[in-house]
């Protein structure tokens, strides 16, 4: 009688749900978190994140947020969460290594404190100096972009900001090796509003400019705080804090994610 009723439970869910049910090892990305630990935990609820799957993160956990250190500690502790880094990462390596080391930074202080690093920097200095130690040790060893292999588009490559397009590159390899390191973490314009022609197959997942702020710079009118969508190039930053929504694709079958 249970099994019956089992049976009939199954078929009664939609088809949707019932390929959820089924679903395991999924590889899914989101980006620009920003300290906001409770819209994360929301955002694995909503995608059922479970020990098998995968979540990239292609920069900016930290930072603006409430709760930026907390969002820190849960990522970096959590193994089947991968953080690249993004320019709010940087600047908290930055800024430590010329507190620390007096080195020389392409970023002060005062920089990082004016793009919402005001919260993220009092509590890291309220750390010990080991578990300051390990936070760092930790972002450093963060890529600053990864290559997938995917089954329908070949390749996907994640990257916090962008980069030059060179149609030169016959591959993703070589034409991120290209890149200087400011490039994947801050370019913007360059990125954005000129034609992407690249050689290689595949698609480039990036974060860095909200969705709305992409549509702003290249003067374009479509739905903000969604998907930007622009052949090989697709934007994920809906702009959270800024009233627009978290966003996550599972790389699997391309499904949309908002919170």
């Amino acid at each position: 009688m249970k099994q019956e009723k089992s049976r009939v439970n199954i078929e009664q869910q939609s088809i949707e749900e019932r390929i959820e049910t089924v679903k395991r090892n999924m590889i899914y990305v989101t980006s620009d978190i920003h300290g906001c630990y409770d819209a994360l935990q929301k955002l694995l609820d909503t995608i059922k994140f479970s020990d098998t799957d995968t979540l990239y993160i292609v920069g900016d956990v930290i930072d603006r947020g409430p709760t930026s250190l907390e969002t820190l500690y849960f990522v970096r502790n959590t193994k089947n969460i991968k953080l690249l880094l993004g320019n709010h990462e940087e600047f908290l390596l930055e800024c430590f290594k010329t507190i620390w080391k007096k080195e020389k930074s392409f970023v002060s202080l005062d920089v990082w404190l004016q793009h919402g690093g005001e919260e993220t920097y009092q509590k890291f200095l309220q750390l010990s100096k080991e578990e300051q130690k390990e936070m760092v040790e930790y972002l450093s060893s963060c890529p600053v972009y990864q290559i997938l292999d995917h089954e329908q588009t070949k390749k996907v490559v994640l990257v916090h900001a962008g980069i030059k397009p060179n149609s030169l590159a016959a591959t993703w390899e070589e034409l991120l090796g290209q890149q200087q390191r400011n490039t994947l973490l801050w370019v913007k314009e360059e990125f954005l509003c000129q034609p992407f022609e690249v050689v290689p197959e595949g698609r480039l997942i990036f974060g860095h400019t909200p969705t709305c702020e992409i549509q702003r710079i290249r003067k374009e009118h479509r739905r903000c705080g969604i998907v930007w969508k622009d052949g090989k190039r697709w934007g994920i930053d809906g702009g959270y804090l800024f009233g627009g929504h978290l966003i996550c694709l599972r790389l699997d079958d391309w499904k949309e994610y908002y919170i």
